[in-house]
């Protein structure tokens, strides 16, 4: 009996040392995460600092994703922030007298009037406490999941300063003594390490300069390049955040109103054209606002680095080059937008212009392929989740005057229309292909917009997009839910294919009867594959399991699926760190979004 209890009292006490070790790992590992967002809430604490951020991914041949190099000498009036990510090497050189960035692969050099970089230090700032705060179960999954341990009690002499190693699962941690922040990161197969050291030689700092003041350099606002290093460290804080889901509530403005449900944003926008943008812009502004800033400063950034030319400036000529292929009435749409939103006109025409390149799918089945014979109309959006258009997602039921009323699924600020159906059964849905630079048309989104608002027949709808002079490269998937039936598109500038149901074409070689389904290589395979498997039997439920994963990809959007016939929509979109096709649908009928059957 005594040994019974000995050896209890030996298990709880190695049981009590577990758990002990655990926490101290556990506040290790969480004191120096915190420690390293205190320095980005308070970048002061860099000032006289070499700081180095070096992530690796091991293999045959190691491939560092990310090298990021700061110098900050103290009173040097001034700094340099080297950043090289996947490849595509990036400086910004701040100087007394104006800011310079570098983008070393397409040699361009931009260059701002000095600033304090307000609007980016209050998001760096951000990004800090974003990732203080965290998201709960990210919490919980560091703290239970990496088994976490102290290698020994005591702190050991790592990477020169004396240093906590903190087992991890598949890993380790080094978390420096003097400072509480890590060291070196390694965690299945990736390894991070991060060097700290005062800087007192403003050598580095005179030589980047130099070399800075050596490229021929595009001049820009200050403004804007403040905002889009503001809106680019946004893009990562979000990374921290799950999607915000606002309060039930309704808005009126005019006659468009804003009702929220459960998260769901719906849009009623009714009138003139300048009163149904006026409306769209005082009902969505703070939404409005948060999409340009991500679309325009912050996509355009990458933008700019990546083409060697300032995106706002491309933007702007853009606008200009396509206004003869836009219908005016779009136009007076942003403006009235933009009054409501109280924007600047340029910025909302930038974010409604910028070149869409989706990599999506399309399906829609009817006849055979369905229950009863009815059509169904899918539609897969796979677009740039990284950079929270989801947040801002909103489904517009818009009655223009003198044009069909339509459904729209959609995101605040964005007038065009990538996934539609109108108030005739007539639906439409895109996926993108190539042609970068063919822009001498009408944008995709208002040429799918123009037909919606146009068109009673599938037949009327082709002939619209075939007639119009159209941009770049795009595949679209017409259907009609009084004929039943649906067509495939493929069209350029220069030409127009039709693809009929059952009808085998090079990049679509597998037809379906009853079906016209669009996506591109293994996911046209499984989307063929999964039909076939469901023939007959197609209803809602059914397709939105065919458009899951694989068919959907990770960067899927939002998914809808429309039943023109009945002029009904289900809803998908993407959580934060989840696609569309994973979250749950959302149903709509068109007396719910018109107040009345049609």
């Amino acid at each position: 009996m005594k040994s019974r209890r000995r050896i209890a009292r030996l298990l709880i006490g190695l049981l009590a040392l577990a758990a002990l070790d655990w926490a101290a790992a556990t506040f290790l590992i969480w004191t120096a995460y915190g420690n390293t967002a205190a320095l980005l809430t308070d970048p002061t604490r860099l000032s006289g600092q070499h700081v180095r951020l070096t992530v690796t991914q091991a293999g045959e041949k190691p491939r560092v994703p990310l090298r990021l190099e700061l110098f900050a000498p103290a009173n040097a009036g001034g700094f340099r922030l080297a950043v090289d990510y996947d490849g595509h090497p990036v400086e910004l050189i701040s100087m007394p007298d104006e800011t310079r960035v570098v983008a070393f692969q397409s040699k361009a050099c931009f260059a701002a009037a000095v600033s304090n970089m307000a609007e980016a230090r209050r998001a760096l700032a951000e990004l800090g406490d974003a990732m203080r705060r965290g998201l709960i179960w990210q919490r919980i999954g560091l703290s239970i999941l990496p088994h976490p341990v102290l290698v020994k009690p005591w702190p050991m002499r790592i990477h020169g300063p004396l240093c906590w190693r903190v087992a991890l699962a598949g890993g380790h941690a080094d978390i420096a003594l003097h400072d509480s922040l890590p060291r070196e990161v390694q965690v299945q197969g990736w390894r991070a390490t991060f060097h700290r050291a005062p800087l007192d030689d403003h050598a580095q700092l005179l030589v980047a300069a130099a070399t800075a003041r050596d490229k021929e350099a595009h001049h820009i606002e200050n403004t804007e390049l403040d905002r889009s290093l503001a809106a680019v460290l946004r893009g990562m804080a979000l990374q921290f955040k799950e999607v915000p889901r606002e309060p039930d509530a309704r808005r009126s403005e005019g006659n468009g109103s804003l009702e929220i449900r459960d998260g769901w944003r719906v849009l009623r926008l009714r009138g003139k054209p300048y009163d149904i943008g006026f409306q769209h812009g005082r009902l969505l502004a703070p939404n409005i606002k948060r999409l340009c800033d991500r679309v325009v400063y912050g996509v355009g950034f990458y933008y700019s680095i990546e083409k060697g030319r300032w995106f706002l400036t491309d933007a702007a000529q853009l606008v200009e080059r396509q206004r003869p292929f836009i219908a005016p009435e779009y136009f007076e749409e942003l403006r009235g937008l933009a009054d409501g939103a109280g924007l600047p006109l340029a910025l909302v025409q930038a974010a409604n212009i910028f070149p869409e390149f989706f990599h999506c799918s399309g399906a829609a089945v009817f006849g055979k392929a369905t229950k009863g014979g009815t059509l169904l109309h899918a539609r897969v959006l796979d677009y740039m989740t990284e950079v929270g258009l989801q947040d801002e997602a909103v489904l517009m039921a818009v009655e223009r005057v003198g044009a069909r009323r339509f459904v729209n699924v959609s995101y605040a600020g964005f007038i065009g229309s990538v996934t539609g159906m109108n108030e005739k059964q007539v639906a439409i849905g895109e996926m993108g292909g190539r042609g970068e630079g063919k822009w001498d048309g009408t944008p995709m989104s208002f040429l799918l917009r123009g037909a919606l608002e146009n068109c009673d027949t599938l037949e009327q709808a082709l002939d619209y997009m075939r007639t119009k002079p159209r941009t770049c490269e795009y595949y679209y998937v017409v259907s009609d839910g009084k004929s039943r039936t649906a067509r495939g598109v493929a069209a350029t500038p220069e030409k127009f294919e039709v693809v009929a149901p059952g009808q085998a074409v090079p990049l679509l070689p597998d037809p379906v009867e009853d079906a016209v389904l669009l996506s591109a290589g293994d996911r046209y395979k499984h989307l063929v594959r999964l039909v076939r498997g469901s023939y007959g039997r197609i209803g809602p439920e059914e397709f939105k399991k065919i458009i899951a994963r694989p068919v959907a990809m990770r960067s899927n959007l939002h998914n809808a699926i429309f039943e023109p016939p009945t002029l009904t929509t289900w809803i998908a979109h993407a959580s934060r760190h989840a696609p569309a096709c994973d979250q749950p649908y959302r149903r709509y009928t068109w007396a719910e979004l018109f107040g009345e059957a049609k």
